[in-house]
């Protein structure tokens, strides 16, 4: 009977690859390496009549990136796809997508994804609707009397 050591996954070479990758395909995204954790800062202008967002990715292997704007006081909102308890955005839904270290990068998901999500953000203010295709999944159900 054959025994096989299980390889450890060095969650370094993780966060150092995605470094590598985002600083290769965004040279206005900053990343740094804390105590095991990615910190990448960037921003982005929708349009040049829109404003300039700025926001930080924090990533940990093996649990989803979380995406945060730092530039603007945006209150949560159900229709604006932002999670309630900490105002991350809300880029994917688990039945289009599952984050996994092994599949996926921030600079071709997470990324054009944030900057996506500033595009509807920006046309909601216009129109009070998210335009983006979605999937319902009001986090917070308001009461109406």
């Amino acid at each position: 009977m054959a025994f096989y050591k299980s390889k450890k996954i060095n969650q370094l070479a993780i966060i150092g690859a995605e470094k590598s990758l985002l600083n290769k395909h965004y040279e206005f995204i900053n990343c740094k390496i804390k105590s095991g954790v990615l910190y990448c800062y960037g921003s982005f202008q929708p349009t040049t009549e829109s404003d300039t967002y700025s926001y930080r990715i924090k990533y940990r292997p093996f649990s989803s990136p979380v995406t945060i704007v730092t530039s603007h006081d945006i209150d949560y909102n159900d229709d604006i796809h932002m999670f309630p308890d900490n105002n991350s955005l809300c880029l994917y839904h688990k039945s289009d997508m599952v984050w996994d270290s092994t599949l996926h990068h921030l600079y071709d998901t997470i990324v054009p994804w944030t900057h996506e999500w500033f595009v509807f953000y920006e046309l909601y203010k216009i129109c009070g609707m998210w335009l983006h295709p979605e999937v319902k999944h009001n986090s917070r159900k308001k009461k109406e009397d």
